[in-house]
């Protein structure tokens, strides 16, 4: 078992922002314990750098890019997106020393967001490979962003999504409205790493450890879904990020603000309950809470992340002194 194990964190991307937040202007983020800035290049190229100065610490998000480089506010220093340091500016005709360089952190765009790998060790070839779901790219939908931040452990609000029997209570005012308290039978369908089920009129897709799509069970109708990510930022918050995605009245704005409205809405319900949840995060084993026909869909989840807990698959950790090659 993982040592510290509510302060661990599966090996892969996560999403921290939209890309339309991230310009020239450097903005601070912080994503599995771990502060970064993010900035961008003259050509438009996005950088995820360690944000405090390895000369005395100062806060680089203060700072601006100049023909690229990120400088320092306090002196001036200016560092590469790779985190190299690029100029000294009271010593310009020296040899820059190797701990005048910074950390750095794979990050790509897709799908109108921003993910970063954050492990300073890797480069984003030697990473695995970021996989999202096919219809947030495709041709058709208008896609409308919402984001909400939590102060819930990230199993307790991913598996706040996987929950069918908690719609009549929570939902009674939005989704769950009119809903039987009674949940029918379903079927969990695929694997621990992928798996999808029905829930009322609507079909949900997981993605394990962090990605969620609920669309129409007709796929030849499908005129709307939903997509949510969920990154932890440290073990008391979690940061989701999502699309409300339509292929009708796109170009009318007030679908636009009722789709965010009420999506947001919808979370705050959940949020609310999620946050009062204890233990934190989810127990260390199924038997330690009680479960019922129902939870089918959490059981699956839980069953993968004690995987994760139990093996040696990597991950990260809060604690930099249980970090060794991205493993703990």
């Amino acid at each position: 078992m993982k040592q510290n194990i509510d302060r661990v964190f599966p090996y892969e991307w996560y999403a921290i922002c939209y890309s339309s937040d991230v310009s020239e202007k450097p903005v601070k983020r912080k994503i599995v314990g771990k502060d970064v800035v993010l900035f961008r290049n003259e050509k438009g190229h996005i950088s995820a750098v360690h944000p405090y100065c390895p000369h005395r610490g100062a806060d680089l998000s203060l700072g601006s890019v100049v023909n690229g480089k990120l400088t320092c506010p306090y002196h001036g220093w200016q560092f590469e997106g790779d985190g190299t340091c690029a100029c000294i500016p009271s010593q310009p005709d020296q040899t820059v020393p190797k701990f005048a360089h910074a950390r750095s952190y794979p990050v790509q765009e897709k799908a109108g967001l921003v993910w970063i790998f954050p492990d300073h060790t890797k480069t984003e070839k030697e990473v695995k490979e970021l996989t999202i779901f096919e219809e947030i790219n495709q041709d058709g939908y208008k896609l409308v962003p919402f984001q909400s931040l939590w102060k819930a452990h990230f199993t307790r609000t991913v598996e706040s999504i996987l929950d069918i029997a908690h719609l009549t209570y929570v939902h009674k005012k939005t989704i769950g409205k009119n809903m039987p308290s009674v949940v029918p039978d379903y079927k969990v369908e695929g694997n621990l790493d992928f798996f999808s089920f029905s829930g009322g009129g609507a079909y949900l897709e997981y993605m394990f450890p962090h990605q969620w799509m609920l669309k129409s069970k007709d796929k030849e109708k499908q005129s709307f879904f939903q997509y949510l990510t969920f990154t932890p930022l440290d073990e008391e918050e979690t940061l989701i990020l999502g699309y409300g995605g339509r292929s009708f009245l796109k170009k009318v704005p007030f679908v636009d603000f009722f789709m965010r409205y009420y999506n947001l809405k919808v979370l705050k319900e959940d949020q609310d309950v999620v946050e009062s949840q204890h233990p934190r995060p989810i127990p260390e084993a199924l038997k330690m809470e009680a479960h019922v026909q129902a939870d089918m869909a959490q059981i699956q989840f839980r069953k993968r992340w004690f995987q994760f807990l139990s093996t040696e698959e990597p991950g990260f950790a809060l604690d930099e002194q249980f970090e060794k090659n991205g493993k703990i």
